[in-house]
């Protein structure tokens, strides 16, 4: 696997697990990192390992800090610069699979995080619709789909 994170944290585990940490120029793990420099490392990466693993922690700092437009506005980023080339590169490939996920919910209004279950997507091969209405925490709460424990979730993610 490979990692791309700017958070020490982050990076630290990915080193514990023996994966590939890049370092992309720019990446600060706030609101102002390199997210299309982010987009690009991971890309780059698909076509040397199996797993890649971006972390952008700009959505989680605009949560803390009760901004709604800088957390919007970081969500669209993750998604054009991140998550969109990300998948253009795997739909040109073979079977492949992408999730989505936060590592935890930071809402506006708390500004601090909660135990909420966190909402994710999983598109890919082998993955049917859930039929959810969008990506946000009251769509996966009436989805009715969760994994508890929540550790299963990557289990489940990468079984064929």
């Amino acid at each position: 696997g490979a990692l791309v994170a700017a958070v020490d944290l982050v990076r630290g585990l990915g080193t514990l697990l023996g994966w590939k940490v890049l370092n992309v120029e720019g990446a600060t793990g706030y609101l102002d990192t390199n997210y299309a420099g982010k987009g690009e490392a991971a890309v780059a990466a698909l076509d040397e390992y199996d797993l890649v693993v971006v972390h952008v922690e700009a959505p989680d700092e605009a949560g803390h800090n009760g901004d709604l437009d800088e957390k919007l506005k970081a969500i669209e980023r993750v998604d054009h610069h991140v998550v969109g080339p990300l998948l253009e590169k795997l739909r040109s490939g073979g079977d492949w699979r992408v999730m989505v996920a936060p590592d935890h919910p930071t809402p506006i209004a708390r500004r601090t995080h909660t135990m909420d279950p966190p909402p994710f997507a999983i598109a890919g091969a082998g993955i049917d619709a859930s039929g959810a209405a969008g990506f946000h925490e009251a769509a996966a709460r009436a989805s009715g789909v969760t994994v508890d424990p929540g550790s299963d979730l990557m289990r489940d993610f990468i079984r064929v």
